[in-house]
């Protein structure tokens, strides 16, 4: 789960037998009865505390990323969205269709409207429906176009009587190591979301944005690292009011409003002796409240505030990833009691997964969400807490069975109420409704059309004609057929590497190599021509797995597979036999995703990426490459000319360097990114081509293109986001190149490479 558990499972699905599942209830069976239905083979595994750490390649200092240049390709090669939208027979207990899409950070509900509700994505981006109330709702991105699209928090501001303004702050909080877009401060709207408009300029840029709140033309900002900053100027420039009007100074847990008095915020700030603060005057002087709230320490990791009706206050206290206490005040904050602690982070996960809501109707009541339960399959733990209770009995889970057998998705992030007095609750699984929260009630969907997946490995089936994809806290999922935005779950956890031998079984079918976190459930699938499951195969284990540990199939003799430990290579010849093996080719392991495999001119060539430098492989070893130029940087990617294993490309988060000579030298080719381009590159491709081979590189603002021996980089194709390219596979036979983002799911261009050339590349 969100990098907490595994729940590992193979369906044995055809492309027919998918189709038409919200048609058919009975073929909406859990997760834990298709398996016995298809009679597959199943991993449970539990793993607590498995979040990967924090990718060091965000912790770099942050600039403005420059404009998007508008595209050389002919206006014709646009790139097309092909879902998930969502995923279904996922890792939820949501009936009909088990749906999921990827995580979400923010919710914003319209406080008169029920259908109207927008959503802040981790990766993906603000999205905006006006049938939320529907089965299905169709939503629409906001902000696409927008140079970020990692959004930490939305809130409407209630001074506004017609419901058109908003504020949204941007900010990394994927459970993917932290990784993201770029944290440019805050996005604001005054015609409900038909544009948007960026503030806070060099003050908040690389600041965390975890909370907003917006009065008029005065604008907050609370950032997990700098403070709190304020804008009394509608955003035109923003000011640090840590440090001031009795406001200490450190980072932010949380801001929330009272929605009965739009004067009165409160915040928790963050230090080795956590505080609360009230503020009665639009923030401009601030109260400590903090006496009588227990447990706050140095240990304290997040603290979750909301505001009920008779100005009741509850928060959450959470230490070591833990929820350590819940305390509720009657008074403004001036006194606090402290009611029963539910269990709701066996995963430990709690300073990013923990969600809080007051019931806006009973200021008895309060919701709270952790990370998830504790059985498979390992779905959301969410509860119910009523003060009027007696002590030891406070608290009720309303999952599970205190929801008719329904639950969300794991790690809950953010809980609101929409105006028809459902609860709101999304998560790294998507958004989702409980209805009658107070009482009985069960979890639906709200998900529809969202396409908001953190996808970080893809590939390509040319027998069936569908893609696979490992993402983050949602599994391996693949496309029920080509044209088909609703993609199904194959496996559980976290999504593995993904790779498919589409050669070695001919027309009759392909192997789809699976796993989930830490090489967990490692094993070949077999899937027949119809895309119908065939059977499993368990594969050796390594000693030394990674979170997403990376595959290399190789590309002339597919019966071959490389595995990038942390700290070895490991190699199988036999891969497609009944009997795998693998063999240490020792040090030095690979990062993410950096290894390339075999060429037409010499099968066994192959490099890896460790650290800052690329190994290529000599024998039954690695030999380090010479040393990359000056400047380089954990390489992200290596790839090889198929034709040509001499030919090797190498970047790191802002550099690409090119050998044609097998490393013994390389050139720094960046050339003209860093004019074009937001930094963090992530994937690079080779593109052969009768006309010239090239290119294309992943980055934070889409894919860029340029001809094998130049350094002239150029926008590829048209309609993608402006979003964080994670991997990119090209389709030779069709000339199809497949883009992973790490937010907005995948997508496809045709890449007509004489047109390419035609306009300009070389």
């Amino acid at each position: 789960m969100g990098a907490s558990s595994l729940f590992a499972i193979v369906l044995g699905l055809s492309a027919g037998a998918s189709a038409g599942r919200g048609d058919d209830a009975k073929a909406q069976a859990s997760a834990a009865d298709r398996v016995a239905a298809e009679n597959a083979s199943a991993a449970e595994e539990e793993v607590e505390g498995d979040m990967e750490p924090v990718d060091p390649a965000e912790q770099r200092p942050q600039k403005m990323p420059p404009p998007r240049p508008s595209s050389r390709a002919a206006t014709a090669d646009t790139w097309v969205a092909l879902g998930p939208s969502p995923t279904q027979s996922a890792q939820v207990a949501v009936p009909p269709d088990n749906e999921v899409t990827g995580a979400i950070h923010a919710i914003a509900a319209h406080p008169s409207n029920a259908s109207i509700l927008y959503i802040g994505a981790v990766n993906g981006g603000i999205w905006k429906t006006t049938d939320a109330t529907a089965a299905r709702p169709t939503w629409t991105p906001q902000t696409d176009n927008l140079p970020s699209q990692s959004i930490g928090a939305i809130a409407f501001d209630p001074t506004d009587a017609t419901n058109q303004t908003l504020i949204a702050g941007i900010g990394r909080f994927s459970n993917f190591a932290q990784r993201g877009d770029d944290e440019l401060g805050v996005y604001r709207t005054t015609n409900g979301g038909a544009s948007w408009t960026l503030h806070g300029g060099s003050t908040l840029l690389g600041q965390k944005i975890i909370a907003v709140a917006a009065r008029g033309a005065t604008l907050f900002a609370a950032s997990t690292t700098g403070g709190l900053y304020r804008s009394t100027n509608t955003g035109a420039s923003f000011a640090l009011a840590s440090g001031t009007g009795g406001l200490p100074t450190g980072g932010i847990f949380d801001l929330v409003g009272n929605r009965a008095n739009v004067n009165q915020l409160y915040v928790a700030v963050r230090g080795s002796a956590p505080k609360v603060l009230r503020s009665d005057d639009g923030g401009a002087t601030w109260n400590d409240v903090t006496a009588g709230i227990a447990n706050l320490s140095s240990a304290t990791g997040a603290i979750r505030l909301a505001v009920g009706p008779s100005n009741v206050v509850y928060a959450a206290i959470v230490n070591s990833n833990i929820i350590a206490g819940v305390v509720r005040s009657t008074n403004l904050g001036a006194t606090w009691t402290a009611m029963d602690v539910p269990a709701i982070h066996p995963g430990a996960q709690g300073n990013v997964n923990t969600s809080i809501a007051a019931d806006p109707s009973n200021a008895n009541l309060v919701y709270l969400g952790g990370d998830r339960i504790t059985a498979s399959p390992f779905t959301g733990n969410t509860v119910r807490g009523d003060a009027s209770l007696a002590a030891g009995s406070q608290f009720a889970i309303i999952h599970g069975s205190g929801a008719g057998g329904t639950s969300p998705h794991a790690d809950s992030r953010a809980m609101a109420f929409d105006a028809n007095g459902n609860l709101l609750e999304s998560d790294d699984g998507g958004i989702y409704r409980r209805s009658t929260p107070a009482t009985t009630g069960t979890w639906s969907s709200v998900i529809g059309n969202l396409a908001v997946t953190e996808v970080h490995d893809l590939d390509h089936d040319k027998v069936t004609n569908v893609i696979m994809i490992g993402t983050q806290d949602n599994g391996t999922h693949m496309q029920q057929a080509a044209a088909n935005p609703r993609w199904t779950m194959i496996n559980g956890g976290d999504g593995g590497d993904a790779a498919i031998d589409d050669d070695t079984l001919g027309i009759a079918g392909s192997y789809r190599y699976i796993s989930s976190q830490n090489s967990g459930g490692f094993r070949r699938a077999q899937y027949n021509a119809a895309n119908a499951f065939v059977s499993n195969l368990s594969l050796p284990t390594i000693g030394d797995p990674q979170f997403v540990t990376p595959l290399e199939l190789n590309v002339t003799t597919p019966t071959r597979l490389l595995i990038g430990g942390t700290n070895a290579i490991y190699e199988s010849t036999n891969i497609t036999t009944g009997t795998p093996t693998f063999t240490s080719l020792g040090t030095p392991g690979a990062n993410r995703n950096a290894m390339a495999y075999g060429a037409a001119d010499n099968p066994d060539a192959a490099y890896v990426g460790k650290n800052a430098a690329v190994f290529r492989r000599q024998g039954a070893s690695f030999v380090a490459t010479t040393a990359l130029p000056s400047g380089a940087a954990a390489v992200t990617d290596v790839a090889m000319d198929p034709n040509n294993s001499q030919r090797v490309f190498a970047i790191d988060d802002n550099q690409v360097f090119r050998s044609t000579d097998g490393g013994t030298t390389w050139q720094d080719v960046t050339g003209n990114l860093g004019t074009i381009s937001a930094q963090d590159f992530r994937t690079i491709e080779y593109i052969p081509s009768a006309f010239g081979d090239g290119v294309a590189l992943g980055t934070r603002s889409g894919v860029y293109y340029a001809a094998v021996n130049s350094s002239s980089w150029s926008l590829l194709g048209s309609g993608l986001p402006d979003v964080l390219v994670f991997d990119l596979r090209y389709i030779a036979a069709s000339g199809q190149l497949i883009a992973g983002t790490l937010g907005r799911g995948v997508w496809r261009l045709n890449v007509v490479t004489d047109r390419i050339f035609a306009n300009g590349f070389q």
